[in-house]
């Protein structure tokens, strides 16, 4: 007889653990503690789900009481110094339900969080650790996760900062294709943008940093990228159309008054702006034909889209209680037919 007060989930997500606390969680091997449950017979099948962001086992404990497992000497043991969450049987379901629509995902309603749990549920039928249990219960999960972008629409708008960042920049230039694009250092943000514009078939990029020999180790992965030094930045600039700037200087590294006498007054200029602090001097927005965009503006386009976002969940949560329904409908019919 299959009973939703059968199913728990315990772990640890970014809610409760910074990254050092979760590294140091993982450090213990949980997976193999769990693993050990399922040996002894405490439960029938689990699904593993590991991320950078979660760990997290989804248990089928069948017959056995989930109330005495928690409350045991091996489980207080294995757990005692940690910060662990427990839930079980309706709260349980609806807190997978709820993350693989994207609840508790740091992006509200990514899509990466719904494939991670599609990879999880696919490694535990491999192994042969899940049950008869979770398989209708993860299948139900998958099954509302795709349902829920497709109704809600979620994902419709790109929420990442270097995504909203291109869109600042396409806002102001309706073709970027043929455009000459210039970026100023190479940390995570700057080889996001990249990619992006790689990926919308940009074919003009140079990229420039102060230490060379790492904008050249970027120039491996991308080969149509060009790599200049970083004192041609300013002849660089002038002969571009879009300027992105993300170094880890701590002062300016583009001045008004080492700049004004390359630009071309002629020709339109496109600044983006993501360092703190400031890459750009604020000034050059002061000349003709030059736009210039800071984290500031991306920041505020970043929160209104998150606060819709939000807005968006709220109006379809009702989808998740739905979903549940259903999946204590179909228990309720398969226990009928085996009784």
């Amino acid at each position: 007889m299959m009973d939703i007060n059968s199913f728990a989930v315990i772990g640890i997500s970014h809610l409760e653990y910074d990254t050092e606390k979760r590294e140091r969680f993982i450090s213990k091997k949980p997976e193999t503690f769990i693993n050990d449950l399922k040996e002894m017979g405490i439960i029938k099948g689990y699904v593993s789900l590991i991320t950078c962001l979660r760990i997290e086992f989804y248990l089928d404990f069948g017959d056995n009481s989930i109330d005495n497992f928690i409350e045991s000497e091996k489980f207080n043991k294995f757990f005692q110094e940690e910060n662990i969450f427990v839930k079980k049987g309706y709260e349980a379901v609806e807190y997978l339900f709820k993350v693989g629509c994207g609840f508790y995902s740091v992006i509200k309603g990514e899509d990466q969080i719904l494939a991670q749990i599609k990879k999880g549920y696919q490694d535990s039928l491999e192994k042969n650790i899940s049950s008869k249990f979770l398989n209708v219960i993860f299948n139900k999960g998958i099954e509302l996760g795709k349902k829920f972008r497709t109704e809600s629409q979620i994902s419709h708008n790109a929420l990442s900062l270097e995504a909203i960042s291109l869109k600042f920049i396409k806002d102001e230039i309706e073709s970027i294709k043929d455009k000459k694009v210039l970026i100023l250092g190479i940390g995570d943000l700057a080889q996001s943008i990249l990619h992006l514009l790689v990926k919308e078939d940009v074919k003009n990029i140079t990229i420039t940093n102060r230490t060379y020999h790492k904008a050249l180790e970027i120039k491996n992965i991308y080969e149509d990228v060009s790599v200049i030094g970083f004192d041609k930045k300013n002849q660089a600039v002038a002969n571009s159309d879009i300027i992105i700037s993300a170094t880890s200087a701590p002062h300016l590294v583009l001045k008004r008054d080492e700049l004004e006498n390359y630009l071309n007054k002629d020709k339109r200029y496109v600044f983006l702006d993501l360092a703190v602090p400031r890459d750009i001097d604020e000034r050059l927005q002061e000349l003709d034909k030059v736009c210039l965009f800071n984290l500031d503006d991306v920041w505020s386009v970043y929160n209104k889209n998150v606060k819709n976002r939000e807005d968006i969940l709220n109006r379809f949560e009702y989808m998740i209680y739905e979903q549940i329904e259903n999946l204590n409908k179909w228990f309720r019919w398969k226990n009928k037919m085996e009784s």
